[in-house]
C-alpha cells in the first residue's frame, strides 16, 4: 500500500477534525475549523481541498466535512502522539500549564517506535489534561459521564473531569494566547480531579458565542473550602466534569 505523504499543516486540520469527532461532530464545516484554528476561512477551505484530493476527508462545498478511514487514521494517529508526549512531559516533571505547548511540537516528529516506547514505560490512560489516549485502531468511545462546566447548576458539586484543548482564540483577554489560558487555569487549580461547588452564574451579554460551538456566555463562581473562584467564560468553556452524588 502506498504511503500517503502529510505535511504537518494538514496533520493539524485532522487532528482539528479527530477532536470534533471525539465528542460527537462527525461532520464539520468550514467557519468551525476557521474558528478552531484561528485561521481564515478561505485557507480553510484551500486546505480541505488539498485533503480531499488525497482522500483524507470527504468535502463538500456549503456542507461540510468529515474524516476519511485513512483520515481518522492518521488524525488517530498525531492525536495518540500528542497525549502520549503531554504523558511523558508530566512524568519528566514539566510544569502542568506549559506540557500542551510543548507536546504540540512533539506530535509532528515523533516517531511510532518512540511513541510504543513511551506507552509501554509510562502505560498512561489520560493526559494531565484528562484526556484519554486514542487507541492505535478505531475502537474510540465518547463519554458520556462528563459534559460542559456550564451545564451544571448552582448548588451542584462536581469534579473536573477534562481540560479540553480546544478554545476559540478570540474569545481570550486582550490577545491572550492559549499558553498564557493554561496558566491561568493553574493559578486558579482548575485542574482534573479538583471537586468544586458551583455558587453562581452569570451571562455575558457583551459575548457573542457561535451557534455550532458547543461554548457557552456564562461567567461562573465556583467554591472551594469557603474560598471562591472566578471562573470566566473563555475558562468555562475548556473544562468539562462531572456531578457528585450527594452523600
Amino acid at each position: 500500500m502506498t504511503q500517503i505523504e502529510v505535511t504537518a499543516a494538514e496533520e493539524e486540520y485532522l487532528e482539528t477534525f479527530f477532536w470534533f469527532f471525539e465528542y460527537g461532530s462527525k461532520r464539520v464545516k468550514t467557519n468551525q475549523i476557521a474558528e478552531m484554528m484561528n485561521v481564515d476561512p478561505g485557507t480553510v477551505t484551500s486546505m480541505l481541498k488539498k485533503l480531499s484530493g488525497k482522500s483524507l476527508i470527504k468535502y463538500e462545498p456549503y456542507y461540510g466535512a468529515e474524516l476519511t478511514s485513512k483520515g481518522e487514521d492518521i488524525a488517530r494517529k498525531v492525536v495518540r502522539k500528542h497525549r502520549l508526549s503531554e504523558s511523558l512531559l508530566e512524568w519528566l516533571g514539566v510544569p502542568w500549564s506549559k506540557i500542551h505547548e510543548e507536546a504540540c511540537k512533539w506530535e509532528h516528529v515523533l516517531s511510532d517506535e518512540i511513541a510504543q516506547m513511551i506507552e509501554k514505560k509510562i502505560n498512561p490512560t489520560r493526559t494531565p489534561y484528562g484526556a484519554s489516549i486514542p487507541q492505535k485502531e478505531r475502537s474510540q468511545t465518547i463519554s458520556t459521564e462528563k459534559k460542559p462546566l456550564a451545564l451544571f447548576n448552582p448548588g451542584e458539586v462536581i469534579e473536573i473531569v477534562e481540560i479540553i484543548e480546544r478554545a476559540i482564540a478570540r474569545h481570550f483577554p486582550k490577545q491572550s494566547t492559549l499558553q498564557e489560558v493554561y496558566v491561568e487555569l493553574e493559578k486558579k487549580g482548575l485542574k482534573p480531579g479538583k471537586i468544586l461547588k458551583i455558587v453562581s452564574t452569570h451571562v455575558r451579554e457583551d459575548v457573542v458565542i457561535e451557534k455550532w460551538s458547543l461554548s457557552y456566555d456564562l461567567d461562573l463562581i465556583v467554591e472551594e473550602n469557603s474560598e471562591e473562584i472566578k471562573i470566566p467564560y473563555y475558562l468555562v468553556n475548556m473544562i468539562l466534569a462531572k456531578k457528585i452524588p450527594k452523600s
